[in-house]
């Protein structure tokens, strides 16, 4: 058997070769955005009943999650540290549909079909019924899952993961005004899907976001895309400003994003093979 001999090798030759190892290595390196990390992620199966979360919100009044299943119309309220659903909850507020996300506006939830209808969720002594507040009047073929509140518009912004009128350098953005006009059918900004791109430290598919909230304390948007396995953060413009990558293990479906007052990150995946996750992130100064 015959040995290299590794005093041989050209000075050059092991420089370029470290250089290669070096680079194979960072690509590994899944950086986690300011102020959290993923390492630290605390995770939880939920409720089998919640196996197709698809929308997660934490109601500071309340001190509760709020949360409803991708397809059967119902409300589960959920405990603020076990996850557990809390009865009488689950609360049926609508027929089968296609429910995709949900967002609270001045402490009311709504809860967004994947057509663009937004639906007002109402309690009252008999529990929580549906009414529709509205519905998106955009023409052609129009896919959405990401819904949040965005109190200084005093709107609820709904971001396609799929519209007609987007190509696939941007991704569009509409507002909805509860307390006025209702849908505004002309973008409220658009996200550049090339910038993201360029920005992104790995190799992904397009920009389809899943969910968004913004940050109570950077008063940035974040921005979960399950297709991409991103999260991308960003101005209340949409302009792009860093991209994280979401690393499967973890994340292999997320699909739900909220933020307590003090900046503690929640995601939440759908079940791929058994339960429902919930991942709760501490934000460190």
């Amino acid at each position: 058997m015959r040995f290299l001999n590794c005093r041989a090798l050209p000075i050059v030759w092991i420089a370029g070769l470290l250089a290669v190892i070096s680079c194979k290595q960072k690509t590994k390196i899944i950086k986690s955005p300011p102020h959290y990390s993923f390492k630290e992620a605390l995770v939880k199966k939920i409720d089998i009943r919640l196996k197709e979360i698809s929308g997660l919100v934490w109601d500071k009044e309340k001190e509760v999650f709020l949360s409803h299943y991708d397809e059967s119309g119902n409300l589960f309220v959920l405990d603020k540290g076990t996850y557990d659903v809390l009865t009488p909850s689950p609360y049926k507020f609508g027929k089968k549909g296609d429910y995709e996300d949900i967002a609270l506006y001045n402490g009311v939830p709504y809860i967004l079909e994947s057509n663009g209808t937004i639906t007002k969720l109402v309690w009252d002594s008999a529990g929580v019924h549906g009414v529709e507040a509205g519905k998106i009047g955009i023409t052609g073929t129009n896919d959405f899952e990401t819904m949040y509140a965005d109190t200084a518009r005093k709107a609820l912004i709904l971001i396609c993961k799929n519209c007609d009128m987007d190509n696939k350098k941007t991704v569009s953005a509409f507002a909805f005004y509860p307390d006025s006009i209702g849908f505004v059918n002309d973008p409220v900004y658009r996200i550049d899907a090339a910038m993201v791109d360029s920005m992104s430290p790995f190799k992904t598919s397009k920009l389809q976001p899943s969910a968004a909230r913004i940050h109570p304390i950077s008063n940035k948007l974040y921005i979960v895309s399950s297709a991409a396995s991103m999260i991308v953060i960003a101005d209340l413009d949409g302009k792009p400003e860093g991209v994280f990558q979401l690393g499967e293990k973890l994340f292999p479906q997320p699909e739900g994003l909220t933020f307590k007052n003090d900046g503690t990150m929640f995601i939440s995946n759908e079940g791929v093979t058994s339960k429902g996750t919930i991942l709760k992130i501490p934000y460190k100064e």
